[in-house]
C-alpha cells in the first residue's frame, strides 16, 4: 500500500473552515502522520439507490442554500438561507429538462447527478454559482479518507486564494468515531490560507437533513488586487457548514452571519480516488458543467465588473488523451451547440495525491486581447492565436479529478487573463454525461 508522510502543525485553539484550507502557518511542534491510500475498504459507506427527489444542502460563496428537485413532478424550489433577503434567493416552479440541464424558470440553470450532487445557477448568467450536496444523515468513515477541493469565486472582490495568478486547491483528511457525530479534520495541503492543522466537527440531523459543523472563529479572503488579504473575526458563536454526499462529493461554507453586503467564503470538492486516475479515460469523455468568473473590479478606480456564470461542454482534445476541448453555449442557450474554443491540456497527475494535476495549461478565446496588450511583468499567461486567426489567451491552472461511482469529475482553478482588463479568477465544474 501507498504510504503518504504529511506533516501535521500541533496549533491549538479554535479552527475554522478557511483555517482547514492550507498548511498551519502557527509556531509550535509538529508530528508525522502517516495516512494510507483510500481503499475500497476504507472511506464512506455504500451509496444507497438515489431517490428521484432530492434535497441538497450547499453555498454560493458566501452564503448557504438549499435547493430540492423533485424529478418526478418536474419542480423546483431553492432558497438562500444565510442572507435570504438577498434578490433571487427564493424562487419554485417547473423543471424543463433540456440536453442534460434543467431549466428553472425563465432563467435559472440546474446540472444534477441525481442523488449526488447538483450545481445551480439561481437566475440570469451574471448570477453566482450554489454548488450543493445532499447529506440526509450523519455517518462513519472508515479509517481516514482525504477530500481535495477548490476555492470557490467569491462576490464581489475574487477567489479565495485565486487573485492574481494564483489558483486556489488542497486538500483535508477526515476521520470520524464509530457513530459518525464526531469529526476530525487533519493533514491540510495545497496553496490556500494557512490555519490550524486540527479541526474537531460535530454532525448533527435536523428533519431529513443533516450537517458537519465546526466552531470557526476567523475568515480569510484573497482580494483584489493580488496576494492583498484581509482577516476578520466573527462573531462569537458562528460554524463553518459542511455537507458531504453520499458518493463524497462535498461542500463547506464560512459566512459573517448578518454582514452588508454579504462576507464570506466557501469550498468545493470531492473524495480522492481510491487509486490513480487514468489520465487518458478521463480525457476521452464528454462533460457538461458551468464556467463560473466572480464579480471583480479590474484595477483601482474602474467599475466592478458583472459575475459571469455559463452552461458549458467539453470533450476530447485530439487523439493525445491528456486534454479536453469545448466551450460555452451560444446566447446561454443549451439546445445550441457549444463552442470548441476552449481547451483544457490536464499535464501529469500529482505522484502522491490521486487526480490532483498541479501543471494545467488552460487556451480561451481572447477577442479583445487583453491577453497580448495588457499583461504584467511576471503575469503568466502568453498570447497566441486560434486556426481561424483570432486571439487566444493561454494560462496556468490546477485541476482535482475523481471518479465517484465509476463517473467522472474534473473541477479546474485559475485566472483568467483575457477575461477583462486585468483578468479573472475563473473556475470550471465538469461532470461525465
Amino acid at each position: 500500500m501507498r504510504i503518504s508522510k504529511l506533516l501535521v502543525s500541533g496549533c491549538a485553539g479554535a479552527a475554522s473552515l478557511i483555517g482547514w484550507i492550507g498548511l498551519a502557518g502557527c509556531s509550535g511542534g509538529s508530528t508525522a502522520l502517516v495516512v494510507p491510500a483510500p481503499t475500497a475498504a476504507s472511506g464512506l459507506p455504500a451509496p444507497p439507490t438515489a431517490s428521484t427527489v432530492n434535497t441538497y444542502s450547499g453555498a454560493q460563496s458566501p452564503g448557504a442554500w438549499s435547493l430540492t428537485l423533485d424529478n418526478s413532478k418536474n419542480t423546483y424550489s431553492y432558497q438562500a438561507i444565510t442572507f435570504p433577503s438577498e434578490p433571487g434567493a427564493a424562487s419554485s416552479g417547473a423543471i424543463a429538462a433540456t440536453h442534460g440541464f434543467k431549466q428553472l424558470g425563465s432563467a435559472g440553470y440546474a446540472l444534477e447527478v441525481m442523488g449526488r450532487v447538483a450545481v445551480l445557477r439561481p437566475g440570469g448568467n451574471t448570477t453566482p454559482i450554489v454548488f450543493a450536496a445532499p447529506q440526509t444523515q450523519c455517518y462513519a468513515i472508515g479509517g481516514r479518507l482525504r477530500f481535495q477541493f477548490i476555492g470557490m469565486a467569491t462576490a464581489p472582490n475574487g477567489a479565495v486564494g485565486s487573485a492574481g495568478p494564483t489558483n486556489g486547491y488542497g486538500s483535508v483528511v477526515a476521520s470520524t468515531d464509530t457513530t459518525g457525530a464526531s469529526w476530525q479534520f487533519q493533514n491540510l495541503q495545497g496553496n490556500m490560507v494557512n490555519g490550524p492543522a486540527y479541526d474537531p466537527g460535530t454532525c448533527a440531523t435536523s428533519g431529513s437533513q443533516a450537517v458537519i459543523q465546526t466552531a470557526g472563529n476567523t475568515v480569510l479572503n484573497d482580494l483584489w488586487p493580488p496576494n492583498q488579504e484581509i482577516q476578520t473575526g466573527l462573531p462569537s458563536g458562528t460554524k463553518s457548514n459542511l455537507w458531504i454526499g453520499p458518493s463524497g462529493f462535498f461542500v463547506a461554507d464560512q459566512s459573517l452571519l448578518g454582514s452588508t453586503p454579504p462576507s464570506g467564503a466557501s469550498v468545493a470538492g470531492f473524495a480522492e480516488p481510491t487509486g490513480p486516475l487514468d489520465t487518458f479515460g478521463l480525457s476521452s469523455q464528454l462533460y457538461l458543467g458551468f464556467l463560473y468568473e466572480p464579480a471583480t473590479t479590474p484595477y483601482a478606480g474602474s467599475s466592478p465588473s458583472p459575475a459571469l456564470t455559463v452552461p458549458v461542454s467539453f470533450g476530447q482534445a485530439g487523439v493525445t488523451g491528456s486534454g479536453l476541448i469545448g466551450g460555452v453555449f451560444p446566447n446561454d442557450d443549451v439546445t445550441q451547440k457549444a463552442t470548441t474554443d476552449y481547451a483544457i491540456t490536464l499535464g501529469t497527475q500529482d505522484a502522491t495525491i490521486n487526480g490532483l494535476y498541479t501543471k494545467v495549461s488552460i487556451t480561451v478565446p481572447d477577442p479583445a486581447q487583453n491577453c497580448a496588450n495588457y499583461l504584467g511583468a511576471g503575469e503568466t499567461a502568453t498570447y497566441g492565436f486560434n486556426p481561424d486567426g483570432t486571439f487566444s489567451c493561454t494560462f496556468p491552472g490546477v485541476a482535482i479529478a475523481g471518479d465517484p461511482e465509476g463517473k467522472y469529475a474534473v473541477f479546474v482553478t485559475t485566472y483568467n487573463w483575457a477575461a477583462q482588463l486585468g483578468g479573472a479568477p475563473m473556475q470550471i465544474y465538469l461532470f461525465e454525461r
